[in-house]
């Protein structure tokens, strides 16, 4: 079968990171790397393996090294690849990659994964707070360069359709219609619980709950709000809370004024962990809880999801579009400890193997495979 399309994806990160962009590049990879009528190659800064359409561009000295090489090496193998017509697709990773990109001839297409480059200006104020006047700056530049690329993009894929929202609202493109909303994607096979944990009884209750809260930016996803949560539980409710993505101390450094919960709680700080460490901790748990203060998608949601957890989170960006009925999981306004401790008290395990039907359909509809799938539809129908 003819080749009907050569597809350049770029990303900062693809198989040496536990990152959001770093999987999405891999399941593109797994997706595409052996498809018959798309030529799909991956610019990265470097990789584990080789392969002959893996290409490294190097790491560079910063940042911005990393970014001008990644674009250099994307706009050398287009040109080499489509012999001087400007008919290779180049999809980067993220749309403020380097500006060198927009100069590309060909078809651009590049993806927005968080609005936090759009809301550049109305959280300055937190931003500098939390991150320093260094930050706030950064964030500036990457929201100019940001705008210029869904300027020049034929078409840029929005994580969520409150991040689309976001970025039609703040920068006012001529041609909204090339905004689209492509969500990310969980491996849903890899995540879902293989039979009953131990001491589950089918259809009972745990004696003990267990709580599970996912994430490394602390502050954005609220931890410091499940925290003073937990601390008003009864005292008669058992309980554990693992927290996984960061340790004791990075908890202890980012809320030094907030008194963890003593006297022999019952919360583990797990750490960073690589996917499979963090499924098992999934499997070992019974509700997950992400009370973010603004959260684009919610990925870890979904993974939980396939695990068969029940899901508590906040009513903020993209998280409704997954929690879209009570049978998966109930949402709170952010920043209120109090109402998230009576939603983490009411929450009930699910039952082994019980998803209904509503959990069913959206696991289906962000499978990574149902992805791959929409994604080889664009890129064959593209110009």
């Amino acid at each position: 079968m003819d080749i009907l399309r050569q597809v350049i994806f770029v990303s900062p990160v693809f198989d040496d990171a536990q990152t959001g962009p770093a999987t999405y590049a891999r399941y593109l990879w797994e997706g595409f790397g052996g498809d018959s009528q798309i030529e799909f190659h991956v610019v990265a800064p470097e990789f584990s393996g080789r392969h002959d359409r893996w290409h490294a561009a190097g790491r560079g000295t910063g940042s911005l090294d990393l970014y001008r090489r990644l674009a250099g090496t994307a706009l050398n193998l287009a040109q080499a690849l489509g012999g001087g017509q400007n008919n290779v697709l180049i999809h980067a990773n993220n749309s403020n990659l380097h500006a060198s990109l927009l100069a590309y001839a060909g078809p651009l297409w590049g993806q927005v994964n968080d609005y936090e480059n759009a809301d550049w200006w109305r959280r300055a104020g937190d931003t500098i707070r939390r991150a320093g006047w260094r930050r706030f700056l950064a964030l500036g530049r990457r929201r100019w360069l940001e705008r210029r690329f869904i300027t020049r993009q034929e078409l840029t894929l929005c994580n969520s359709n409150f991040t689309r929202q976001k970025i039609v609202a703040e920068y006012h493109p001529a041609h909204p219609e090339r905004i689209i909303t492509f969500p990310k994607a969980v491996e849903v096979g890899f995540y879902r619980r293989p039979s009953p944990a131990a001491g589950k009884a089918a259809g009972g209750l745990e004696a003990v709950r267990r709580f599970v809260f996912v994430g490394s930016d602390v502050v954005r996803k609220g931890l410091d709000t499940l925290l003073q949560a937990v601390a008003l539980f009864p005292a008669d409710f058992n309980w554990q809370l693992t927290v996984a993505g960061v340790s004791r101390a990075e908890v202890l450094a980012a809320f030094p004024h907030l008194p963890l919960v003593e006297g022999g709680a019952p919360i583990h700080f797990a750490g960073k962990l690589d996917r499979d460490a963090l499924r098992q901790v999934l499997w070992a748990a019974d509700v997950f809880v992400l009370p973010s203060r603004a959260e684009a998608l919610g990925v870890a949601l979904l993974e939980a999801l396939a695990a068969g957890l029940t899901l508590v989170a906040t009513d903020v960006g993209g998280i409704p579009e997954i929690i879209r009925h009570p049978e998966v999981g109930t949402l709170v306004p952010p920043g209120e400890p109090a109402t998230l401790a009576q939603a983490l008290l009411a929450a009930r395990p699910r039952a082994p193997g019980d998803l209904p039907a509503t959990v069913r359909e959206i696991l289906d509809y962000y499978s990574s495979s149902a992805m791959i799938a929409r994604l080889r539809g664009l890129y064959l129908q593209a110009g």
